[in-house]
């Protein structure tokens, strides 16, 4: 196939749903051209004889005028999209533009690009609902996957420590207000001597010489930060925003052997021993987290299975998935 494709370089997102997949295509032998649209130009040429044009979230005017035109030329569309754009939280540095009337407007192109779409994917099943909701005429769940390297860089013990991580970026805040994590965490620093605590991006706001929060990491860096990292916690409320989430989050510490615990929502329904981790409900997580740090054992043998479901969870792995997803949008 000839595949174009649209995705923000900048956002974790575009690589995971756009970047990354496509390179594992390009690998398969397929022909891949990254589209860049200056504002307030019209490129046509950027999609000329290509069988798919695949955009990842991008919703403005370019973007619209360019699928216009891929449809007309005969070119089979796929837009992509990893969270629930109309349900952002206020609280939520993204509501300025999904938000409100601005909400509207992008929420109306966004309806256009999917009606015009012949094939819509999302990484969870209530997204898929949400866009065949607002008229998409076919959806197809595709997961997010990690990057290939990541299960080459297996955490390893800390010595005589155990350190809890939480990678999140900062608009999980809310989480922080609406769950009992920030108590749950405290009071594991004041009974364990030997417990460090450390997040990444969300600040938990504990005052404590052996918490660590690392506001801001390039995206390339932050296995080197993870692999320190004894158990990965995912604790996120049960609001319509994280039920529109990926499962990407327990992947990422699976695939560098780091047993997780989450909040039993969205997209981590059904994950549990079996990937290297535990549900945990919202007034579990004291216990469940003094369990596996007082118990070795266990954290040794969740951390054996996340590293052998992460081991599979890699984009290399999955671009199987993508390929006939684009390969179905050509076909319709």
């Amino acid at each position: 196939m000839r595949i174009a494709f649209i995705a923000n370089p900048e956002a974790p997102g575009g690589w995971y749903r756009g970047i990354g997949p496509m390179l594992a295509l390009s690998a398969r032998g397929h022909e891949i051209r990254q589209v860049l649209l200056p504002r307030g130009e019209f490129r046509p040429h950027l999609v000329n004889g290509c069988d798919v044009l695949h955009v990842y979230r991008d919703h403005d005017a370019e973007t619209l005028r360019l699928v216009r035109h891929a449809k007309e030329a005969g070119i089979a569309v796929v837009w992509d999209n990893d969270d629930n754009l109309a349900a952002v939280p206020k609280s939520n540095a993204s509501y300025k533009e999904y938000g409100g009337a601005a909400g509207a407007r992008a929420q109306q192109a966004i309806d256009k690009l999917i009606a015009m779409a012949d094939l819509v994917t999302a990484p969870c099943r209530m997204l898929c609902e949400h866009y065949r909701e607002r008229g998409a005429r076919r959806t197809l769940l595709i997961e997010n996957y990690v990057r290939d390297e990541l299960p080459e860089l297996r955490a390893r013990p800390q010595g005589d420590t155990v350190t809890v991580g939480w990678l999140a970026g900062v608009e999980h805040h809310l989480d922080v207000e609406r769950l009992p994590i920030r108590d749950a965490l405290e009071r594991l620093l004041r009974e364990r001597a030997e417990v460090r605590v450390a997040s990444i991006g969300v600040g938990v706001g504990i005052r404590d010489e052996r918490y660590r929060h690392v506001k801001r990491l390039n995206f390339v860096n932050l296995p080197e930060e993870m692999v320190r990292f004894d158990i990965g916690i995912a604790p996120i409320a049960d609001i319509p925003f994280n039920r529109g989430r990926s499962n990407l989050k327990v992947k990422e510490y699976a695939a560098q052997g780091i047993p997780w615990l989450a909040s039993p929502i969205g997209p981590y329904v059904g994950l549990g021993e079996k990937q290297g981790g535990r549900l945990v409900p919202d007034d579990g997580w004291y216990p469940a987290l003094e369990r596996l740090v007082v118990k070795a054992r266990e954290r040794r043998k969740l951390a054996e299975r996340a590293w052998k479901w992460g081991r599979g969870q890699t984009i290399g792995a999955n671009a199987g998935v993508w390929e006939d997803a684009l390969a179905s949008a050509q076909g319709r």
